[in-house]
């Protein structure tokens, strides 16, 4: 009866660390409070798991005093990948905010600093290197823009 119990212990944890393997850790890799032209802001994650993580119901909320923005998102992020998603292009932003991402049953997964970009160029802030993520100011930098791709370390700019 022992080496029973023992047996569906061993499977039942095999199986959650399995499901943590599988659920990834989903971050906010980049984002651009300032598009140049009056383009449309964005957000970019990054999966930093070895498994796929379905988005479906999960959201990005992007907050300044004045002002919020919530993007929907939807798909499905492939291991060590990376997906962008537009707010609306009718959204007037200060360049400023903090950025939270929630999970489908609202739990808050990642949140970044309060930034300012008031530049209006193709510059944004990004983790150095992808991924990373200490919960400090110190994991983004203002860099050139890499929307859908790894941020490398060419592009990164010193802050100010």
């Amino acid at each position: 009866m022992k080496s029973i119990g023992s047996r569906a212990f061993a499977a039942f944890m095999g199986l959650f660390v399995l499901c943590g393997l599988v659920m990834g850790d989903v971050v906010i890799n980049e984002f651009e409070l300032s598009p140049p032209d009056n383009g449309t802001v964005w957000v970019e994650l990054y999966n930093t798991g070895d498994g796929a993580v379905n988005l479906t119901g999960w959201t990005v909320n992007i907050v300044d005093d004045a002002w919020q923005g919530l993007i929907p998102l939807r798909g499905s992020i492939d291991a060590r990948g990376f997906a962008a998603f537009d707010g609306q292009d009718t959204w007037v932003t200060t360049g400023n905010g903090t950025i939270f991402l929630y999970n489908a049953e609202g739990v808050e997964m990642d949140k970044t600093p309060m930034q300012s970009d008031m530049s209006h160029t193709d510059f944004t802030y990004g983790r150095l290197p992808d991924g990373h993520r200490t919960d400090t100011r110190a994991d983004f930098a203002f860099m050139m823009a890499s929307k859908g791709r790894s941020n490398g370390s060419g592009g990164a700019k010193a802050r100010v």
